[in-house]
């Protein structure tokens, strides 16, 4: 059972912040009763997107009405069927939940965030915390409006992580609010009534359970306060700590913890307040997604939720002479989707094309209106070439990366690929983003073409695309001009996004065969594609019954619709051909699976950390599946790992809640490529079974970018590479591209098992790139001269920003030191290590201190919060009396601070200034005093008596 071996191996811990922001303490947290980062964001997205829908009343369907949903549990399978029907899948709105809520839990995990005090609002970061969020929903927006929704909803999940922070860690809930805090990330505001450096804000706790452990004085005076944790920054006497059983911090006073993050008093010293602060923080989200939907379109922030029902119609056409029939059909059946969905609100967000030819490709058409894109498609004329290969990987690569996740793109040509050397980086964008990808290919690899040609072409020309479909989980149709009209109504048949594979095989030798696919009771509308010389085809149902269905055959191209209702078992495919064929069976359903690697995390924040790169072969795993429309009356049982070799991998999955999310562990990764499918039962048994339709490519490294997100045209922008071998020793080719110039950049790099380099290289921003246009960078290390091992893929999207966009401002200046700690005024050099000096450095910086190093000097230097500022402390011992410091913000501003040590000598001479003054101060007590006697005098030996207005002036 997994659940025991979770509990046992220590995967489970609750890690020391934020709701149990991983996975696993969702395991835990039905025994607990704790609410999660998970729980907060998902019900947040939940009720914003309802509001919205509410709002946006669909055309042919009923309209939602609040009622319908109160007091009811929020799942997006009601909230969407309501609003949609049947007619979509949840994938896309699903896919983008799990990406909000999985950067939203990785902040825990993460190098550069799960340590940062202003992220989480630990060790009195108050005002800092809130500066941050306020840059990064200016982030965020410039995201959304660049349409780049990807990288907005990573920003959006970290948003939504310190937003929920804030009332699990400082003292907001202890204060005795019952509302969200108004100022809490609202532009053109501040958080003030912050604790100072001096005050003491707990007092020591020794119980688990720290009852009235915030000191009286900060509570009398509503002060805002938050705990400390861990070892950096050091915790100040007398200051709270986050507590719980990995903060270091607990044991010095004040000793104990005021976190809220779980409903259990081991973890959280805080934890009769956590279903309070959870509420607050679950308020506070939906406050902001609400009014993030100010600042934006409908549209724009539906897409960011993926609130979608056809992401996208996407082409990349082949634009020489003999293409004109292709191009043709491509508008004709993007006129018959338009015409077809325009009165329903299921047209597709995008409409992509890209055409290619040789030695050309692009640029990219890219729009949301239908009769822009149309009239581009009428814009293209067949022209020139004649000449195989054409440049279409180079074109289809641009269509992946512009084509939104888990969408189809549609390949028309009758050309092989002379960019074969793309192939590995457009296999791993289709695996990465999980797309599909079918050739309508006119021209049958067996004959000649009326292509002109300089050289024999090779009968296996066609192998890559039929590969590349393979891998993604489409199709490659051999057909002719006369039947491409006909053909290319398999792009009408994909416009519904709830199309599940059924069965797919690719290139099958001809022969006599049969096949079997499974139907359950959620299949409808299944069709059958076949590619090949069929000279006998017969369906069987369950029951043994012959079922035609209807029919089509265009050369050596078959569709068969079955009808519906369907039987449901499994049903047999008897078949004759005399040359190789593939066949592919397709049906619609809301039942569905999408699925993530995740790999334990110990330390002072354990849990479960999904991989966003590709899995590492031979290595253990733990496999998350999330189901997709499963009803009540069914449950999945367990998941497949199956290699090309025919090979499989079988583990139990368990349930870990009751929103569809299972969890599998995965003993090894198979090496090379693998698809995953899942089993489960439903009513009196039924078998039910679904298939992702990409395969996977495992590697041994993995590949980690980093960068500021924010470039101008005509720059050398650099980017960070972080390569981490897992298995034997390797040479390791990498090679740094992007999709906007040709400009690439390669280097070599040996590297031993299991060891880590990081490489900075630049790439070139062209001069001539608007102002929100995407940047992607991709970095692919390949095996120094192998072709047989899968290469390491990871790819960044950058912003494009106008030059008025940038800060001219200087940084800010070093504020006036003030002295600790002195060296002595006659120092013997021998003892001067006995001896020491010590200054402060109080920062006001609006976007908070992110870190400081020491660049010239022996001593050590410490940062902690003082009422909302960063104060920062150097000691070092007197042989070495002077220091710099670099002090860079959260902004990436960086600018040295020189320290200079003082000496006894200006400190008596301070003290001999104050001396000074006393005799001064005393004098002018007693000229004050005789000009109040003599003034008295006067008034008793005037008129005997002194008026109210007297005395008042008095």
């Amino acid at each position: 059972m997994l659940l025991p071996f979770l509990l046992l191996g220590g995967l489970a811990i609750p890690g020391g912040h934020a709701f149990f922001p991983n996975f696993w303490s969702k395991v835990l947290s039905f025994t607990w009763g704790s609410f999660t980062h998970q729980d907060l964001t998902e019900e947040a997205v939940l009720n914003v997107t309802l509001q919205i829908l509410l709002d946006n009343k669909h055309p042919t369907r009923p309209p939602l009405h609040w009622e319908d949903f109160e007091g009811k549990t929020l799942t997006a399978d009601a909230i969407l069927g309501a609003y949609y029907g049947d007619e979509v899948s949840l994938r896309p709105f699903r896919a983008a939940m799990r990406q909000i809520v999985s950067a939203n839990a990785n902040m825990d995990f993460l190098n550069g965030t799960r340590n940062d005090p202003i992220r989480h609002f630990d060790s009195e970061r108050v005002r800092q915390g809130n500066s941050l969020l306020l840059r990064a929903r200016e982030d965020l927006l410039r995201n959304v409006r660049a349409k780049e929704y990807e990288g907005a909803r990573e920003i959006l999940g970290q948003i939504l992580h310190s937003l929920q922070d804030f009332y699990s860690h400082t003292n907001w809930v202890e204060l005795g609010h019952t509302g969200i805090h108004p100022d809490l990330a609202t532009p053109g505001k501040d958080i003030d009534s912050i604790a100072e450096v001096s005050e003491q804000t707990c007092t020591d706790c020794s119980d688990v359970s720290c009852q009235n452990n915030i000191a009286a004085a900060i509570q009398k005076r509503h002060l805002l306060t938050s705990g400390y944790y861990g070892e950096s920054p050091v915790k100040p006497q007398g200051k709270c700590s986050h507590g719980g059983p990995f903060d270091d911090s607990k044991e010095r006073s004040a000793r104990g913890g005021i976190n809220k993050d779980t409903a259990t008093a081991l973890f959280s010293p805080h934890h009769f307040l956590h279903e309070r602060a959870a509420q607050l923080a679950l308020k506070a989200s939906i406050k902001f997604l609400s009014e993030l939907r100010g600042d934006v379109s409908d549209r724009d922030m539906m897409r960011l939720l993926g609130v979608s029902a056809f992401p996208a119609l996407s082409f990349v056409l082949d634009t020489t002479g003999s293409m004109g029939e292709e191009i043709t059909s491509a508008r004709l059946q993007s006129r018959n989707i338009i015409q077809h969905q325009r009165m329903t609100l299921l047209d597709p967000d995008y409409y992509i094309l890209v055409p290619f030819n040789d030695p050309s490709f692009g640029p990219v058409y890219k729009t949301s209106d239908p009769e822009e894109f149309l009239k581009a498609l009428d814009s293209l004329h067949a022209l020139g070439g004649g000449d195989e290969p054409e440049m279409c990987l180079s074109a289809l690569q641009l269509a992946l990366i512009n084509t939104p996740p888990h969408s189809e793109i549609f390949v028309f040509t009758d050309a092989s690929s002379k960019d074969a050397h793309l192939r590995s980086t457009v296999e791993a964008l289709i695996q990465e983003r999980k797309m599909k990808v079918s050739f309508l290919i006119t021209e049958d690899p067996s004959r000649s073409s009326a292509r002109s040609r300089r050289e024999v072409l090779h009968p296996n020309r066609f192998d890559l695309y039929s590969d590349l479909a393979s891998v993604s989980g489409g199709q490659i149709v051999f057909t002719n001009n006369q039947y491409i009209s006909e053909v290319a109504k398999i792009i009408t048949d994909s416009a519904y996004f709830d199309v599940v594979t059924l069965f797919h095989v690719q290139t099958l030798e001809g022969g006599i065969a049969h096949h079997v696919f499974l139907v359950d009771e959620f299949i409808h509308n299944v069709t059958l594609y076949i590619n090949g010389d069929v000279r006998e085809l017969r369906i069987h149902d369950p029951t043994g019954r012959k079922q035609n269905g209807r029919r089509q055959s265009f050369g050596k191209f078959t569709r068969v619709l079955l009808s519906d209702p369907l039987q449901v078992g499994n049903w047999t495919i008897y078949m004759k051909t005399v040359e190789p064929y593939s066949i592919h069976v397709q049906g619609r359903s809301s039942v569905d699976f999408l699925y993530y690697f995740g790999t334990p995390v110990n330390g002072s924040h354990p849990g479960l950390y999904q991989l966003n790169n590709q899995p590492v072969a031979g290595v253990p795993t733990i496999l998350v599946v999330d189901a997709i429309g499963l009803p009540d009356s069914a449950n999945l049982s367990d998941v497949s790992l199956t290699s090309r070799n025919g090979k499989t991998q079988t583990a139990e999955l368990q349930i870990i809640n009751q929103g569809g999310l299972f969890a599998a562990k995965i003993s090894e990764i198979p090496t090379g490529e693998f698809s995953v499918g899942v089993r489960g039962q439903y009513g009196r048994g039924r078998g039910l079974k679904r298939e992702a339709p990409q395969q996977l490519s495992a590697s041994e490294c993995i590949l980690e970018m980093s960068s500021n997100l924010l470039v101008t045209p005509g720059t050398s922008h650099p980017v960070s590479v972080k390569i981490t071998n897992y298995k034997e020793s390797h040479c390791y080719s990498v090679t740094i591209s992007n999709d906007v110039s040709k400009d690439s950049n390669t280097f070599r790099i040996h590297m031993e098992a299991g060891k880590r380099e990081v490489k900075t290289t630049e790439i070139r921003v062209p001069n001539n790139l608007e102002q929100n246009t995407i940047v992607t960078v991709m970095v692919k290390a390949d095996v120094c001269n192998s072709k047989s091992q899968t290469p390491c893929f990871t790819h960044l999207s950058l912003i494009v920003i106008g030059e008025n966009e940038t800060s001219t401002a200087p940084p800010p200046v070093c504020p006036q030191p003030s002295y600790l700690q002195f060296c002595p005024t006659s120092l013997v050099p021998s003892r001067c290590k006995d001896f020491q000096w010590r200054s402060m450095l109080l920062v006001t910086d609006i976007d908070g201190i992110k870190s400081v190093r020491v660049v010239n000097g022996s001593g050590t230097s410490s940062q902690y919060s003082d009422a909302g500022n960063d104060a920062i402390e150097y000691t070092s011992h007197c042989c070495d009396l002077q220091a710099e410091l670099l002090l860079t913000n959260h902004k990436e501003a960086a600018w040295n601070c020189s320290l200079y040590a003082p000496t006894a000598a200006l400190q008596a001479e301070h003290k001999a200034h104050y001396l000074l003054m006393i005799p001064l101060l005393l004098i002018l007590g007693v000229s004050l005093g005789i000009c109040y006697f003599q003034r008295k005098r006067r008034r008793s030996t005037g008129s005997g008596y002194s008026s109210p207005e007297d005395g008042e002036k008095d």
